[in-house]
């Protein structure tokens, strides 16, 4: 069996969600908008879940739109605030996940104007510089990732988002996807206005998540149909995937400490075996990052080559790159780090969850150093 260690794609569902989650599978029908028992219970178990969401991020239930997943939250956040026309400008960073760096591209041909923050070699955002920038362009939305998916780089939302309120700019947007269940996430502490999370990414069911806004007022519809989610996103509720992120947002906020004190550790030992390797490049290493994530390259060994070999061993990472057809590109978010592109092409992908364990990570040390002995003298002697 292969050795999962791409929970930044996708978490495996935890045991307690699918077991929290399979009465509404198996046995319970109907549909929550009904009058009838069968849509009250429904009812009642799509706010136990809003209820535990909000309370996993310190936010209030009504400030809860459910949501498909991530990607479409992000799309209402940037498309579905008030007053959008072709006046609007946004400020966003250069390694933005394409579900807000696509939206924004769309509303740049619309005819609104799209600015955004650069990040230094290690894919921070500078605050300094952001806060000029801000400044200049007064903003009417400011979005920007708490954590990167790739490097795993800890953004400076907290500082930005108070900094543009109190240059009155009117909304800021945060992807905190790939944040929840790996660090404290905070809606309040954040002073931000709307806020992206998906559930799949801390051990809930695919398909779902939630954006988080401080007013109902300021979100217009993307879609028209019922007035389910307050009128703010029509379509009847999967009420099964709803409770499974209920319950994994509960539990994600239950275990945190003991979460992050196991994917520290795991990462932690990882780089310790990984640097004794020779060229080895870590991105980001002098940034706060998830405790989970490590994204590396080795300069002679192409990332996409690496990855399908270490799949054929067992062990499944991700690429840093991107295929368009039979074209490779490089990740947008190292490009923006000024990393050369064909180091980028190179670059590989570890995150870690809580059932990876060291022995696990000793086999892949091993099996990259049996791949990469295997290779030309000539190449391996670019470390060098």
């Amino acid at each position: 069996m292969s050795v999962y260690l791409d929970h930044n794609a996708s978490s495996p569902l935890h045991p307690e969600v699918l077991e929290e989650m399979m009465p509404f599978l198996a046995s319970t029908y109907g549909n929550a908008s009904s009058l009838h028992q069968s849509g009250r219970f429904l009812r009642s178990a799509i706010e136990t879940a809003r209820a535990r969401v909000a309370g996993s991020i310190n936010a209030h239930p009504d400030n809860v739109i459910f949501t498909s997943g991530g990607t479409e939250a992000n799309n209402l956040a940037l498309k579905g605030f008030v007053e959008i026309g072709p006046q609007t400008t946004f400020i966003s960073s250069q390694q933005e996940h394409a579900s807000v760096l696509n939206p924004l591209k769309q509303l740049q041909q619309a005819g609104c104007s799209t600015y955004f923050l650069p990040v230094d070699a290690d894919g921070l955002t500078d605050v300094n510089v952001s806060q000029q920038l801000i400044s200049k362009h007064a903003p009417d939305l400011l979005s920007l990732q708490l954590a990167n998916n790739e490097t795993g780089v800890i953004q400076p939302v907290e500082q930005l988002a108070r900094f543009s309120h109190a240059n009155k700019i009117p909304l800021v947007h945060c992807d905190a996807t790939q944040a929840v269940g790996k660090i404290a996430v905070d809606f309040q502490q954040l002073d931000v206005d709307m806020m992206t999370i998906s559930a799949h990414k801390f051990q809930g069911p695919q398909a779902v998540g939630a954006l988080i806004v401080k007013s109902a007022a300021m979100i217009s519809p993307q879609q028209s149909g019922g007035y389910q989610e307050s009128a703010r996103r029509a379509g009847t509720e999967n009420v099964a995937m709803l409770v499974g992120m209920g319950k994994a947002a509960e539990l994600a906020r239950i275990k945190l400490q003991e979460r992050q004190s196991i994917l520290l550790e795991l990462c932690r030992y990882f780089e310790q075996q990984l640097v004794t390797i020779g060229g080895v490049v870590i991105f980001g290493v002098n940034a706060t990052r998830l405790p989970n994530t490590s994204f590396f390259a080795i300069p002679y060994y192409h990332g996409e080559t690496l990855l399908m070999q270490l799949d054929k061993a067992g062990f499944e990472l991700a690429s840093g790159s991107a295929c368009h057809s039979e074209v490779t590109l490089p990740s947008h978010v190292l490009s923006a780090m000024g990393v050369d592109e064909d180091l980028a092409l190179n670059a590989v992908r570890v995150s870690f969850g809580i059932d990876n364990t060291r022995q696990q990570i000793d086999q892949l040390i091993g099996t990259l150093n049996d791949l990469i002995n295997q290779l030309p003298a000539v190449m391996r002697q670019v470390a060098n």
